[in-house]
């Protein structure tokens, strides 16, 4: 099922490449009790050139997996020139990444939440918040909430 991204799925990347903050952001991390801090580490500012290179990145990747979940759109992804690696996780989980940076925003109803693993977007996620609600499509950019 390898695949482009579609129109939509590109939208949504992009607009979380070009504005979503990793989680916890500063303000969240600031109201941390001590023992909250210990288990999340501090957040790190992403410059603009971090972002330039995964906007870049974005358009060499291909759909590689959908998840079957059945109640979200959510798609992995790998770089064209590592199609074919199995060792490279498209789904979210362990791989062998050496470095894993997760955007997160959220739209009514769901989080949404790009995983880029060593500077490549590799899984985008849609996970509805709700018991008993799905989506088909992910959502309208212009409705992602920062």
């Amino acid at each position: 099922m390898i695949r482009p991204l579609n129109a939509r799925e590109h939208s949504v990347a992009l607009r979380m490449i070009r504005s979503a903050t990793t989680s916890p952001d500063e303000a969240d991390y600031a109201d941390f009790t001590p023992e909250q801090r210990q288990g999340w580490d501090p957040p790190e500012p992403i410059s603009n050139e971090r972002r330039d290179i995964w906007e870049c990145r974005l358009g060499e990747v291909m759909v590689t997996s959908r998840c079957d979940c059945g109640t979200c759109p959510s798609i992995g992804m790998r770089p064209q020139n590592r199609l074919d690696d199995e060792h490279r996780d498209d789904q979210g989980g362990d791989g062998d990444h050496s470095e894993r940076v997760v955007l997160t925003a959220g739209v009514p109803g769901a989080m949404l939440l790009l995983f880029i693993d060593d500077d490549s977007p590799s899984f985008l996620e849609l996970a509805p918040i709700d018991e008993g609600q799905s989506f088909t499509d992910f959502p309208e950019p212009e409705t992602i909430l920062f």
